[in-house]
């Protein structure tokens, strides 16, 4: 795929600081430096941990100011708040499984392509390491608890919007996905609190994300360009779906199942509560300042997220 060179004049950001698209000098320059801090820091996800008998079910799991309850005083029986972090975890990791299962499938129907051709050596890479990434969620959940939780049926179409726009949508929800899981990584792979092994997969996948949400905000750039200028018409319909897709992602960190299995009664009602809680919308607001702060700089948000999508 060739572009035109962006112009300086084109780039939009909320941070005079920030560049939002370069031109193809720079993107290819980009992609060149990732590739090549991916061969240099490549490790080994089958031998890279030590794997240890158990996991204490004594400590917590996950820190609990980020518990899906933490702050709305619904739960404060610490017993029944440690038995929600571990189920919490599990479904953090579920989540992840899915997610990239989902994310490695679109990107591997699109390497080798055309339109993807440029991108190739850097996608190995990332395919790669995102492999790496299921395996060892997957293998925590499988060694310490009955496993992952299935995966729930999203509500949202999948394609359809046309060739172009249907790259938009894969990628935009990548770097979402993305956007939010670093969020947690990056802080739990530092926190003492939760147990080594925890801490180390964490932030071995921050490690990793970082290069991901890299090039997935320049990659998403360019594909949206691309299709709006072939296709200007959807650019509503886009910006919904990439709104009603982080507000899916943010209630799906609130799994029913996780309240029922820590015995919380009402956990429908308990769930309803913790997601709608002033504090928790609060919470998602940062939670999805980053890439919300993204997709305004990008001009493919025309207004912010915000809570109004949160809770309904």
């Amino acid at each position: 795929m060739t572009e035109p060179a962006t112009r300086a004049a084109d780039r939009t950001s909320t941070n005079p600081k920030e560049r939002i698209t370069m031109d193809d000098s720079g993107f290819s320059t980009m992609l060149a430096r990732l590739s090549e801090k991916s061969r240099d820091e490549y490790y080994n996800p089958y031998t890279k941990f030590t794997w240890p008998d158990t996991v204490s079910e004594d400590q917590w799991w996950m820190n609990p100011d980020y518990l899906t309850v933490s702050g709305t005083g619904l739960i404060d029986d610490e017993e029944t708040l440690k038995a929600l972090a571990r189920y919490e975890t599990v479904n953090f990791f579920s989540l992840h499984v899915h997610g990239i299962r989902e994310l490695m499938i679109e990107v591997a129907k699109r390497i080798h392509t055309p339109d993807f051709a440029e991108y190739n050596e850097y996608l190995h890479h990332f395919i790669g390491e995102e492999n790496a990434h299921m395996w060892f969620f997957a293998e925590f959940c499988h060694r310490y608890t009955g496993g992952i939780y299935p995966e729930a049926a999203s509500p949202l179409r999948r394609e359809g919007f046309g060739n172009l726009w249907d790259d938009v949508i894969v990628f935009s929800r990548i770097l979402i996905f993305e956007e939010i899981f670093d969020y947690y990584n990056s802080r739990m792979g530092k926190d003492q609190l939760i147990p080594d092994i925890l801490r180390e997969i964490h932030a071995a996948h921050h490690h990793d994300e970082s290069r991901h949400v890299a090039f997935g905000k320049q990659l998403v750039k360019r594909l949206y360009d691309r299709a709006l200028a072939a296709d200007p018409d959807r650019r509503e319909e886009i910006e919904k779906y990439v709104k009603d897709y982080m507000t899916y992602s943010v209630r799906s960190l609130y799994n029913p199942q996780i309240f029922r299995d820590c015995g919380v009664g009402n956990p429908l009602a308990v769930r309803r509560e913790a997601l709608s809680h002033p504090v928790r919308e609060a919470f998602h607001v940062k939670l999805m300042t980053r890439v919300d702060r993204f997709f305004v700089a990008a001009g493919i948000f025309s207004t912010s997220w915000g809570t109004e999508h949160v809770s309904a």
